[in-house]
């Protein structure tokens, strides 16, 4: 027959028994990432790690500053083997200087100066009427060791020996003594009354020049002083009365006025040690010591008439200096 009209719903049924749990499902697509979370605290401190391999060398840094100018250099002390100059504009010649303190004290050797060796002030010597002095500007007198009598008297044969009435031996003083000191016969007690010396070698020749006043001299152009002093001469052992084997009469030598020994830096009178071969020294007073003489001296000659003698009066010596060569390679500056 033919088909019917539908029905009307019907009503909902009674809700079923829950079923069984299902399979696991498939991972979904990754989600976004998250916002950053708040810092958290900090951590303790972990513990030393080792010390890693050496890193490869950086990049040359860039080129410094030029530096200030520099003092000006000293001079090589020698020359080569060829004769040429070891640094341009230093001379290959050198010039040596002796310098006595008259004192106990070893003096100094001047700035860029080197000190070949120090010693005793030698003067002279004397044998049997014949004598001998040293140069106080020369090397030679200055002596490294102390001796009270430093020579011996050799005759034709060869054979050589003391005279032991007539040899001695003079030292500059160091101190000034108005009367004869106790003999001294150990070496320790005479070496506190010798003057001390030093031998010094520098690139500066030397000149010595002397005023002929009491004025002190200025160096020649191109040359600065080294010290000042009083113009010697000579030291002359006068004669004494009686003559004895010990005083042998007068005698000595000048002493070249261009040398520096001819401008001591003190005027001491008298001022020489005597030692004999017999084994003692003393100061010996009968030496007479010549300086040159100034020209104020002539305001003090009251006419032609002998002048009243004044002690210790140092108003007629003439002044002198010693003085080097300024040189532009040894660091000098001329004034």
């Amino acid at each position: 027959g033919m088909l019917g009209i539908p029905g009307t719903p019907g009503t909902h049924g009674i809700p079923g028994v829950q079923g069984a749990k299902g399979n696991k499902g498939i991972p979904g697509i990754q989600g976004p990432a998250g916002r950053n979370g708040f810092r958290g605290n900090r951590g303790d401190a972990g513990e030393n790690g080792e010390k890693g391999e050496e890193g490869p060398g950086g990049d040359p840094g860039r080129s410094g500053r030029d530096g200030e100018v520099g003092e000006p250099g000293q001079c090589t002390e020698v020359c080569t083997g060829t004769g040429n100059r070891a640094k341009p504009g230093c001379p290959c010649d050198t010039h040596l200087l002796t310098i006595h303190s008259q004192s106990t004290d070893i003096p100094q050797c001047p700035q860029h100066w080197k000190s070949l060796w120090v010693g005793y002030s030698f003067l002279m010597i004397f044998e049997n009427g014949v004598n001998m002095l040293q140069d106080p500007g020369s090397a030679g007198s200055c002596m490294e060791t102390f001796l009270p009598t430093p020579f011996v008297t050799c005759d034709r044969n060869g054979a050589c020996g003391h005279n032991f009435r007539t040899e001695k031996s003079v030292w500059m003083g160091a101190e000034v003594s108005e009367e004869p000191m106790t003999r001294l016969t150990t070496l320790s007690q005479v070496e506190r009354h010798v003057s001390r010396c030093n031998v010094c070698m520098g690139p500066s020749l030397v000149q010595t020049v002397h005023s002929f006043s009491t004025e002190i001299p200025n160096c020649p152009r191109g040359f600065e002083p080294i010290w000042t002093g009083y113009s010697y001469l000579i030291p002359i052992l006068d004669s004494l009365s009686p003559v004895s084997e010990e005083n042998s009469g007068r005698a000595g030598q000048g002493i070249p006025t261009d040398s520096p020994g001819s401008c001591l830096p003190q005027l001491q009178t008298p001022s020489y040690i005597e030692c004999l071969s017999r084994g003692y020294c003393t100061y010996n007073t009968a030496f007479s010591n010549y300086w040159l003489r100034s020209n104020d001296a002539n305001k003090t000659d009251n006419n032609g008439q002998e002048p009243p003698k004044q002690e210790n009066s140092i108003e007629n010596v003439s002044r002198c200096a010693v003085c080097k060569r300024v040189n532009r390679w040894n660091g000098s500056r001329r004034k």
